[in-house]
């Protein structure tokens, strides 16, 4: 029988190595075709003439880091794992979004910028810093917008522009914040799994939607004053710009008088309507006849970004996603960030470190031995926490620390909180598939907890007792950086979410700046005045991700197919072990709807 078996299986092994080779002989001679096809057409030159207009139509291209855009356009017809569909598109950071429009701004051969934007898909902190710096544009040249139609977003953008025009079969979105999430206690219910829930913080609400049918109260309390906090922002700015009254926004907002382009022209909301034709007819009695569009990617290729060679280093560490433990490239992986600030320990070259951290948290093993190696690198060389859209749970804990910490005044902080989730499948093998499970153990502590049982007591005070360790260490952790006592930490704690300036009152924040006010307080924690910017992890070619991804192509596994964008799935699916305990804050607003 064994003898049939090993027939079998060297056969089934063989058929599926001859299917494998060929497939990666097809994807070697495409990336061959696409590498020598990609080096034409490279030898354009960008040339900003007179009576130029800067045209911006893509703002989901600013991101956390510049990232170059692939050269190699592909399509394969189906999407690999690793392989974002963003593989070829071009990334600006916030920095350098303000150096191109402040080059702009002391260009003379640029007369205006035009948005012309339908979306603006990127986080509230991004956009809104966005806006200010198209904003000190404006004071010294015009912004004109244009679009077929606006959502909430891109109009909050558009709304700062000397005109604001809209196709006439078009339509605006102006309109008030509001969340939603999808609970799945019923639906479980009717399966017969039960998520087990363990938690310090009556505010920490991330696995709330596993064994709840609706928001907590106090999370409905915490969301309702993050929600109006940043409805204020965003009221403030466009009637400001548009010399409304704040109150006169609102009723035209609850009286639905803001979307029919009719409205909106007799609430001043938009100015004009405009076929793109006649669009053009304004900007070229506005500027020139003959006036130059300059398409904002082709201005990056002619500012030089400074950046010049020095020995002496400042490294950028980038902290992106979920936090995870074992290797992995999408997301906060703990072995692989490890090894980059290893990396940058052993460099005697780099003198400070700035920790750029995007994350909202996630497995709360990980985010422990990634504190510990930050811990030790702050005392070699001195780490500045930059914090992003989101520095919460986990992401805040990794930060902990550094010797300087700095946010937007729109970052989401906080959440300082911990939870356990214990997945009960009993119910659905028993009583739904019908499959009954015995087991043999010696003791009634094996060492693991079966996911196909329920948990006893002892079982359920275990995890419980955990939670509560790793709460009184976040405590303890925050209270050291912060230098504040435990007892004042788990006031402002318990999960609670807040926002950057408010963060800043209660002490989570040192300062609240950009990421030149973080580069600039790295050179002189350094005590350096020449230096150059260095980034960690480096970004891979794209040879480099598609051998990646074809490393992770199983053929017989189907773990990627369909893949799904869910952290507790990919807490179980992708990392090296599932850590049941997280810190995690799963809320995140955009106002792009």
């Amino acid at each position: 029988m064994d003898f049939l078996k090993n027939i079998l299986k060297n056969v089934v092994t063989n058929i599926i190595g001859f299917f494998v080779s060929i497939f990666l002989i097809f994807i070697i001679f495409t990336v061959m075709v696409a590498v020598f096809s990609s080096s034409d057409d490279k030898s354009d030159i960008i040339e900003v003439k007179e009576n130029s207009i800067l045209f911006i139509d893509d703002i989901s291209i600013i991101g956390d880091r510049d990232l170059k855009g692939d050269d190699l356009d592909i399509d394969f017809g189906f999407t690999l794992p690793g392989l974002n569909e963003d593989l070829n598109k071009e990334k600006i950071s916030l920095r350098t979004f303000k150096i191109l429009i402040d080059s702009a701004k002391n260009d003379n051969n640029i007369r205006s910028i035009v948005l012309n934007l339908e979306d603006a898909s990127i986080p509230f902190n991004k956009l809104k810093q966005v806006r200010d710096i198209l904003s000190s544009f404006r004071e010294l040249k015009p912004i004109y917008s244009h679009s077929d139609y606006y959502t909430k977003s891109s109009y909050y953008l558009s709304s700062i522009s000397d005109l604001i025009s809209v196709s006439p079969p078009g339509f605006i979105n102006i309109s008030g914040f509001g969340i939603y999430d999808f609970f799945y206690k019923e639906l479980f219910d009717e399966l017969g799994i039960k998520i087990e829930l363990f938690r310090v913080g009556e505010f920490k609400g991330a696995a709330e939607t596993y064994v709840r049918n609706e928001f907590s109260e106090e999370n409905k309390k915490q969301y309702s004053e993050f929600l109006n906090e940043r409805f204020d922002f965003y009221l403030t700015d466009i009637s400001e710009s548009r010399n409304l009254k704040i109150n006169s926004l609102i009723n035209f907002i609850n009286n639905y008088e803001t979307e029919l382009l009719s409205d909106a022209i007799n609430n001043n909301l938009v100015d004009t309507l405009f076929y793109s034709d006649q669009f053009d007819d304004f900007l070229k009695l506005k500027i020139d006849s003959s006036y130059n569009k300059v398409s904002f990617l082709d201005y990056k290729t002619t500012v030089k970004t400074k950046n010049n060679y020095s020995k002496d280093k400042i490294a950028i560490l980038y902290a992106l996603g979920g936090i995870l433990p074992g290797k992995g490239d999408e997301g906060i992986f703990s072995e692989s960030i490890i090894k980059e600030i290893k990396k940058i320990k052993k460099n005697k070259n780099i003198k400070s470190v700035i920790f750029y951290i995007n994350s909202g948290g996630g497995s709360a093993f990980a985010s422990d031995i990634i504190h510990r190696e930050i811990e030790l690198l702050n005392k070699k060389k001195p780490v500045i926490v930059y914090m992003s859209d989101v520095c919460a749970s986990g992401g805040y804990y990794i930060g902990m620390p550094a010797d300087t910490l700095i946010s937007s005044k729109h970052s989401i902080l906080g959440s300082i909180g911990v939870f356990g989730v214990v997945p009960d499948l009993s119910g659905l093998v028993k009583n739904k598939l019908k499959i009954n499970i015995d087991e043999i153990k010696t003791s009634q502590n094996i060492g693991e907890i079966n996911l196909l049982k329920p948990l006893n007591k002892k079982e359920k005070n275990l995890v419980q007792r955990g939670v509560n360790q790793i709460y009184d260490d976040f405590l303890k952790v925050v209270s050291i950086g912060r230098k504040m006592s435990k007892e004042d930490v788990n006031e402002i704690a318990r999960g609670r979410v807040y926002y950057g300036e408010r963060s800043k009152e209660i002490n989570l924040v040192d300062i609240l700046g950009n990421m030149d006010d973080a580069i600039r307080i790295a050179a002189n924690k350094a005590k350096i005045e020449k230096y150059q910017i260095v980034e960690y992890p480096r970004q891979k070619s794209s040879i480099e991700k598609l051998v990646s991804s074809l490393n992770q192509v199983n053929f017989i596994n189907l773990k990627y197919i369909p893949k799904i964008d869910n952290w507790l799935v990919k807490s179980i699916t992708e990392a090296e072990l599932y850590d049941p305990i997280h810190m995690r804050m799963e809320f995140q607003s955009d106002i792009s709807n």
